[in-house]
């Protein structure tokens, strides 16, 4: 009897892991701060970062670039942290469950709209990188062209999904335990480089700077405005993210530390600080000709590879966030994880066919889906943290019953669709993260934290004054909403 009763235990927590049911702290993945770290780590440490450390030297000095991005990715972070990782760990549910108390049960189709955007989207743009860089390290292995033909480049895409295939329908255990070797891994190759360059330029390496006129900013104090930007913009593509990882973590005290040390330092800031140097002496910002051309043929290659292969972890955290959100389309809940996945993948199949206009359209497309989080990150943390005092009820927010707290008009807040929608316009007419152009008030002010603060006090004063003294969304028994301890973890 023992033995079923433990069979049907495992089998409940494998369904919750897989699924959007909440999660009890027994059931959570991350038990200790380093897992968390490492995951952090892993993940923001994927290919991108490397390229994100190859434009920072067009902001103009190098120097204050890789600080800005730095400061942005702090700053940008703990917003999203109390914003999106905060709720879904305290609840056990995933971010798009929790923006329901926000968005109501219908609402919330923008947010997941964004959701899988991200996830599904830069998990293509990862296969495609990963399979041009393979090749390259092919091609430099062999010493010829062969390896760049398109069969090949195609071949290495449909293997690389069949490999995140693979791992992710094992469910977040694996990856979990994957990051453990990557994220020190990443770190490790990372400070091998960063000695290469130190070797190879000496103390000339903090003078190394792009031409004059190639720069984006004509004063340091702009260069560091867009780092900054540039650095907030990019941490604002986590919150789909964040709450699908801390709804996995067991202590709050393992939450903030290994989400902005591990995505905003060690993840973001430090490759990419070297990678900025390296793109510098390289004359390039491609990482799989930079690599190679510094540590070498032998050692260049074999840092590709491991740099390529720990894409893998990346490409898999994303697609089991989003394969966890995207049954909110309720069909999609009697799929069978792993059809679900390959489902997901499916569409892939036409990525490892063009992947070069994968990385030449897809990724211009791409560098805005921050921009589509600045309005819901000011709405969720001024609705969980202010008007709602960090107190959901979880039973309603997987309730679609007119009679649920968070039903607003037709299972729709009206005002947090509209409030997110005006927050990108306002974004975009202060900063264009594809153009780069900057309104004068963002050279000052910057652009993303402005957004996210009027859109917060919009929202904020039109609730007050309009929403709540209607008796909408649940407001006025917030105060004094129970908590069951079937559906809330004991923390």
């Amino acid at each position: 009897m023992s033995s079923d009763i433990k069979l049907t235990q495992s089998r409940v927590t494998e369904e919750a892991l897989s699924g959007r049911l909440p999660l009890r702290s027994s059931e959570r993945v991350y038990n200790g701060y380093g897992s968390f770290l490492w995951t952090c780590t892993a993940f923001s440490a994927a290919t991108w970062a490397f390229l994100i450390g190859g434009f920072l030297p067009y902001v103009g000095d190098v120097r204050v670039g890789v600080l800005g991005y730095l400061a942005g990715m702090l700053i940008g972070m703990a917003v999203v942290v109390l914003a999106s990782g905060l709720p879904s760990f305290k609840y056990g549910v995933e971010p798009i469950d929790a923006a329901k108390a926000s968005f109501g049960p219908y609402g919330i189709v923008l947010p997941l709209f964004g959701l899988l955007a991200t996830c599904v989207g830069w998990t293509y743009v990862v296969v495609a990188l990963t399979a041009r860089g393979a090749a390259n390290v092919l091609q430099t292995v062999e010493q010829s062209d062969v390896a760049t033909a398109e069969p090949v480049v195609i071949g290495l895409a449909l293997f690389t999904m069949f490999a995140v295939w693979l791992v992710a329908s094992k469910g977040p255990w694996l990856f979990e335990r994957i990051s453990n070797y990557i994220a020190p891994g990443h770190i490790l190759v990372t400070v091998v480089m960063f000695a290469i360059l130190l070797y190879h330029y000496g103390a000339g390496l903090w003078t190394l700077q792009v031409p004059v006129d190639q720069r984006l900013a004509s004063t340091p104090g702009q260069g560091f405005a867009l780092a900054v930007e540039f650095g907030i913009s990019n941490s604002l593509t986590w919150w789909p993210i964040m709450g699908g990882l801390t709804r996995l973590v067991k202590r709050r005290s393992h939450i903030v530390g290994p989400s902005v040390v591990g995505v905003g330092v060690l993840g973001a800031a430090f490759i990419s600080m070297v990678a900025a140097f390296a793109a510098l002496s390289a004359g390039t910002p491609d990482p799989t000709i930079w690599m190679i051309k510094l540590a070498g043929p032998a050692l260049g290659s074999l840092i590709m590879t491991f740099v390529l292969a720990a894409n893998i972890a990346t490409m898999v955290i994303m697609l089991y966030l989003a394969g966890v959100s995207i049954q909110q389309i309720k069909p999609l809940t009697r799929v069978r994880w792993d059809i679900l996945i390959a489902l997901m993948l499916l569409p892939g199949v036409y990525v490892a066919f063009r992947t070069e206009w994968t990385l030449s359209i897809v990724m211009s497309w791409l560098s805005y889906n921050g921009v589509m989080f600045v309005g819901i990150t000011g709405v969720t943390f001024v609705d969980y943290f202010i008007l709602r005092k960090e107190t959901l009820a979880p039973a309603h927010l997987f309730s679609r019953d007119p009679s649920s707290k968070y039903w607003f008009w037709g299972g729709v807040n009206w005002v947090a669709v509209i409030i997110s929608v005006l927050s990108v316009a306002l974004y975009l007419y202060l900063y264009n993260p594809v153009t780069t152009a900057m309104h004068p008030l963002a050279h000052t002010l910057g652009a993303g934290i402005p957004t996210v603060v009027v859109s917060g006090i919009a929202y904020y004063l039109i609730m007050r004054m309009f929403v709540i003294p209607s008796g909408k969304g649940g407001y006025k028994q917030a105060g004094s909403a129970t908590t069951s301890p079937e559906v809330i973890p004991t923390l």
